[in-house]
């Protein structure tokens, strides 16, 4: 979420809206090399609600975004219908890891990562509620 790391990486990048989607949570239970936790939405069937960012990048440069969020090491590429900040519906593409090999519960972001989190949130003005959430699952 964070807009000067993705800008790095992609300097294509451009901030769109905030998002919610309902019916996931987020963990961080995504073995990394380095053996901690990166961020991961699972799939609840229920109220469940995270929010996050949308950032639009040139197609030129999405095989940079996909090697850099581990696209075939563990996330696969998922189309999850989001709600911006109009309410309206929009398809985002989304990385998230289901590969049991790839998954560990009892993983912990390194503070490195959960800070990025957490700017991220604060600079995008996410609710309240969600930087206390955020700031409770990665302890």
């Amino acid at each position: 979420m964070n807009t000067e790391r993705i800008t790095e990486r992609c300097s294509s990048s451009r901030f769109i809206s905030r998002a919610k989607i309902k019916g996931y949570k987020l963990v961080f239970n995504k073995r990394s090399k380095d053996k901690s936790g990166k961020a991961n939405l699972v799939y609840t069937e229920d109220t469940s609600l995270v929010w996050g960012v949308i950032f639009d990048i040139s197609e030129d440069q999405k095989p940079i975004l996909d090697a850099a969020e581990g696209l075939g090491k563990g996330y696969d590429e998922y189309k999850l219908q989001v709600i911006n900040d109009l309410e309206q519906e929009i398809e985002c593409v989304c990385y998230i890891a289901t590969d049991s090999k790839y998954l560990d519960d009892s993983l912990k972001p390194h503070d490195w990562y959960k800070d990025f989190c957490l700017l991220g949130a604060k600079e995008h003005n996410l609710p309240e509620e969600w930087i206390l959430v955020l700031e409770q699952l990665t302890k």
